[in-house]
């Protein structure tokens, strides 16, 4: 998957994050696990890489990811704790 499809999943799931049940929670985590992923390989195309354009791109590409991923580890954890309190207000009535 490029990395477009990736940002337009990752934005369609966060957008859609009011009502996130188990199936939700798990397709955003996977998401941001194939992001993580990506940027760990560019990260080590980078070591190799020595034409100061190409660096200049992989560089900007590790950095958007990085900002999209925070975005979706923030939700991811907000999501996670409201289901968290959710259940344990649940159990407690």
């Amino acid at each position: 998957m490029t990395n477009a499809k990736l940002f337009a999943k990752l934005h369609a799931l966060i957008e859609d994050a009011t009502h996130a049940d188990k199936k939700h929670i798990r397709k955003l985590r996977k998401v941001l696990r194939k992001l993580k992923g990506r940027q760990h390989d560019l990260r080590d195309s980078l070591e190799g890489t020595h034409n100061l354009q190409e660096r200049r791109k992989i560089e900007q590409e590790i950095e958007v990811i990085t900002l999209q991923r925070s975005k979706g580890v923030e939700i991811y954890k907000q999501l996670k704790q409201a289901r968290k309190s959710a259940r344990q207000t649940k159990s407690a009535d």
